[in-house]
């Protein structure tokens, strides 16, 4: 039986919308040998397998920096940089069979080196710092006044949903946590349970008729303004997820199904703090 090719997912940092285009477009047509990639669109928390990063856009770097990856999540660099980050790099123009070459080996690397870790029982964590930083504060004023805000809250999550079954889901999974998953079916009886129970997350299936996610996003933060509170949509691959729209909404970011356990635990464990 011939074993299924995995497909990595990329994150790419500090291009403009049309190279995005490009990159999703060329790195999406499918080969007969190799990997298949698939970037991430903006907006997605799905964590990466591998990082693609503008080299001549200072703010890409700057954060690239504070992601502090580990060997396990490896980076490539397209173009030229001063900074030496000991990455992986590609020089402008891309020549794109080149880049696929440069892919898989990099997707090689990692799968050795989880098998690595996996065989001698160890976890791939982000590595302590051995590169250099890069010193650039790019960050925008508002984002300061967004961090002095109240940390997340322990209110539990709410789950947005006609059917309850991803509400069992997800309650099974936040049960060694002592966290609790309530259930609302439209927007009104959300707001009520928001507004009783204050919740820390919510989750929004955007296929639940009658329900507006970006109104209802929008609904939930307004009620919540003294306290940080978290909205995802759980999105199909159908659903035409609108950054502007979720941006001005306060939307954190969007999740395809089908979810498995690790990546719902992955995204909860991004904005909660489990014990």
């Amino acid at each position: 039986m011939p074993t299924k090719t995995p497909t990595i997912a990329i994150r790419l940092l500090g291009f403009s919308p049309k190279e995005e285009e490009t990159f999703s477009t060329v790195l999406a047509v499918l080969r007969e040998k190799g990997y298949r990639y698939l970037v991430l669109k903006t907006g997605s928390l799905q964590d990466p397998d591998i990082h693609i990063v503008n080299a001549e856009d200072l703010k890409a770097l700057a954060t690239l920096s504070d992601l502090n990856l580990g060997g396990a999540q490896p980076v490539l660099l397209i173009g030229k940089t001063e900074v030496n980050l000991h990455y992986q790099s590609m020089p402008r123009p891309i020549r794109w069979r080149k880049l696929f070459d440069v892919l898989d080996e990099l997707i090689d690397r990692r799968q050795l080196l989880l098998t690595t870790l996996s065989a001698f029982g160890e976890v791939a964590v982000p590595e302590r710092r051995r590169r250099e930083r890069i010193d650039l504060d790019l960050t925008d004023p508002s984002e300061y006044q967004k961090m002095r805000r109240p940390s997340v809250p322990k209110g539990g999550i709410m789950i947005v949903d006609k059917d309850i079954r991803f509400r069992e889901y997800v309650a099974m999974i936040m049960d060694k946590y002592g966290i609790t998953v309530t259930l609302a079916t439209d927007e009104r009886s959300a707001l009520m349970l928001d507004k009783n129970n204050r919740h820390a997350m919510t989750m929004i299936n955007s296929s639940t008729p009658d329900i507006d996610p970006y109104r209802l996003c929008a609904e939930l933060k307004k009620q919540n303004t003294d306290r940080r509170t978290t909205v995802i949509f759980l999105v199909d691959k159908s659903f035409n997820y609108k950054v502007a729209n979720a941006q001005q909404a306060g939307c954190e970011g969007f999740l395809t199904k089908p979810l498995s356990r690790k990546q719902v635990l992955s995204t909860i464990q991004k904005f909660l703090q489990l014990r």
